[in-house]
């Protein structure tokens, strides 16, 4: 039987019963074990006075050593039925004399000496004594008893305990029977009362109130239930009749709206392949004038040098304009496409771990000239234990790069500070980046447009000042892709204050963080660093940027050898083992992406160190299919010779350690040949050891 599932009224005699019974049970046991234990103290009290009794009686027998007297003292305890047995021991330890009565059961006596006073051996009594004369021991007393009067008074106890629980269980059955009527009688009318309301459907149904408890309120309670159901049926009535009539109206609405939602699935298809031709436009648009922009600056620079070399400084500094122009152009465009992939949700970071000073340090080193056009002075306050951050370094640069710009170019014989800080709010760390300038400010109308595209201040400074608008609000973008935010105080006149709040930690959400190379990790390159002639594999279908590559890199001490298609970049790739490759994503035939592939899967190749070099911007794909590097056309040949040399130095690492372990290994179990000892040439070792004699 399940109790949960017994009606109320049983429910409550059960409680009743349960616990009148447990309070008699506990009230009756509790007297009983108080007066049986009392009872036993009792025995062990009168045991102990009876053993006092005998022994004081003995000890004039023991003394004089009568053991008939003796027996004849412990033979006056047939009188107590309950004392079993009795002995008497001399010092030595020896039975003197004994008694067993008549209806006990022979035992054995234990020996003592035991410890003094009384003890519960079994169903037993015993008592050990000292025999005494004038206080002298001349004995010990042993008494046994069976306990019957304490069995026999328990036993007596149990029955009256066992009939009292029976009489008080009767009555409280009686009397729960009758009290649970106060409770189990409304609760049931009310039971009757949903019956019924839910059998007719009839809300106009009422529970009657008994008592003005608990279940009173329950009943009221129960009422003003069915009166609010009562008026929300009736309401719900009305509600169905105008239901019918809007349905009626709503089947011409939705036959309406179909007609609509295939129009929008149309103009949505149409936007769609719009996007589509915008997206492939910009790749066009991106590959046909990087390709130019590629040649133009790329020759500009190895022109300038050469026209340096010649002494020819008028020409250097047209060559150099060119290079501005043509540099200006392509930051332009990657404003546009950055903008653009921005909107399109294509925009991902590639995270990693960057000291922040030196950063800092390269971003002022590369704006000097720009602050030596207006004669500006720059203040840079970086605080102690800046340490390291993990975030896009690219886009970090990118925005300080824009906000030192406009600071630069808005602030005429003024100064110019980057402040530089750590803090925690909430358990983060964060990173602030502060850039203050004392130029011509910005008012509150100029602030709130600050941060769209295309927009500036006004008409008149964009003539001044020039600029396309994109800076900021690229800087915002980024930004926030980063989880972090800008902010700007300004006054006209006062100069301005952007704020830039960066976590020290970003995570990426949509693009898993790739680990992007590290140059400030690696010196700066020169041609005195290089020897060996190391061989660069230079794969592009573009002769332009063949020629350029292999003249820039040959000036740098290496032997460059070029290939215009995939397939010969992988032959000559296995033929020569170079030290880098670098590798164009668009070609005919065998892509970029396809020869990437197969040079890390040939176990020969997988090794060699492979720098992307294409207008393609998509680095995530090329860190996952294995690149060392990836650079956007036209190359920065200053970071292109950085990374170059960072993997020579890798490698003329690995082989000296190669040699180190060879030499060890040599030492260790040398291998001997006609009185030579032999050696595995690497590459950039050819030579066998010396004859050891």
């Amino acid at each position: 039987m399940n109790l949960k599932d017994l009606s109320i009224k049983r429910k409550l005699m059960l409680i009743t019963m349960l616990t009148s019974g447990l309070a008699v049970v506990l009230s009756s046991a509790g007297f009983l074990i108080y007066d049986l234990i009392s009872f036993r103290q009792s025995l062990s009290q009168d045991l102990m006075t009876q053993a006092e009794i005998i022994g004081y009686n003995s000890a004039a027998a023991m003394a004089f050593k009568d053991e008939s007297a003796a027996t004849v003292t412990l033979s006056a305890l047939q009188a107590k039925d309950d004392i079993v047995s009795a002995v008497l021991y001399t010092r030595e330890g020896k039975i003197f004399t004994q008694y067993v009565h008549a209806k006990a059961a022979r035992r054995d006596f234990p020996s003592p000496p035991q410890a003094r006073g009384y003890r519960f051996e079994g169903s037993y009594l015993e008592v050990f004594r000292d025999v005494t004369l004038n206080g002298e021991p001349v004995g010990t007393l042993f008494l046994q008893s069976d306990m019957r009067q304490w069995n026999s008074r328990a036993k007596r106890y149990a029955t009256i305990f066992l009939s009292f629980v029976l009489i008080s269980g009767f009555f409280a059955l009686i009397v729960s029977s009758k009290l649970q009527k106060l409770i189990s009688g409304p609760i049931l009318h009310l039971e009757d009362t949903m019956r019924m309301v839910s059998a007719t459907k009839s809300y106009e149904v009422r529970a009657t109130r008994f008592y003005g408890d608990e279940i009173g309120r329950l009943i009221d309670g129960f009422n003003t239930m069915l009166s609010e159901i009562q008026q929300r049926d009736t309401a719900l009535h009305h509600a169905n009749d105008e239901l019918q009539t809007r349905t009626l109206e709503l089947e011409g609405e939705i036959v309406h709206r179909k007609e609509m939602q295939k129009e929008l699935l149309n103009a949505k298809h149409a936007a769609e392949d719009a996007n589509r031709a915008k997206s492939a436009f910009l790749a066009n648009m991106s590959h046909e004038l990087r390709t130019p922009l590629n040649a133009i600056i790329g020759y500009s620079e190895m022109l300038e040098e050469e026209t340096h070399e010649l002494g020819k400084v008028e020409s250097v500094k047209d060559l150099q304009k060119i290079q501005k122009a043509g540099k200006h152009l392509l930051s332009l465009i990657n404003d546009v496409l950055d903008l653009s992939k921005i909107e399109a949700g294509r925009m991902g970071l590639h995270l990693e771990t960057f000291e922040i000073s030196p950063m800092i340090e390269e971003m002022v080193a590369t704006l000097r000239p720009a602050l030596s056009k207006n004669c500006n002075t720059v203040q840079v306050h970086l605080a102690e234990q800046l340490g390291v951050m993990r975030a896009d370094i690219t886009k970090v640069r990118q925005i300080l790069f824009n906000l030192l710009s406009n600071a630069c170019k808005f602030t005429d014989h003024g100064t110019i500070s980057v402040d530089v800080n750590r803090s925690s709010d909430q358990g983060e760390e964060w990173i602030r980046f502060q850039v203050t300038d004392s130029g011509i400010g910005i008012n509150a109308k100029q602030k709130a447009n600050l941060f769209q595209e295309f927009t500036q201040a006004d008409v008149s400074i964009a003539r001044k000042y020039g600029g396309t608008g994109l800076g900021l609000a690229i800087s915002y973008r980024y930004a926030r892709l980063m989880k972090g935010r800008i902010s700007v105080e300004s006054e006209p006149g006062q100069g301005s204050v952007f704020t830039v709040h960066l976590p020290a930690k970003v995570t990426a959400e949509i693009t898993g963080a790739t680990p992007a190379e590290k140059a400030s990790d690696v010196p700066a390159a020169s041609p005195g660093m290089k020897s060996n002639l190391d061989t660069i594999l230079v794969i592009d279908d573009d002769s332009t940027v063949r020629d350029l590559m292999s003249r820039f890199l040959t000036k740098l001490g290496f032997h460059v050898v070029a290939a215009a298609s995939g397939e010969e970049g992988l032959r000559l790739a296995k033929q020569v083992n170079p030290l880098v490759v670098t590798l164009d994503v668009i070609m005919p035939d065998c892509d970029g992406w396809a020869v990437l592939n197969k040079l890390k899967a040939d176990p020969e190749l997988a090794e060699i160190p492979v720098i992307m070099v294409t207008v393609v911007d998509n680095e995530s794909m090329g860190f996952e299919l294995g690149a060392s590097s990836y650079m956007i056309k036209p190359v920065d040949r200053d970071r292109l010779a950085i990374l170059i040399e960072k993997h020579r130095l890798t490698r003329s690492s690995a082989v000296m350690d190669a040699q180190a372990f060879a030499a060890s290994r040599r030492d260790a179990s040398p291998k001997k040949d006609g009185g030579r000892v032999k050696r595995t040439a690497t590459r950039n070792d050819r030579k066998t050891a010396a004859p050891i004699k």
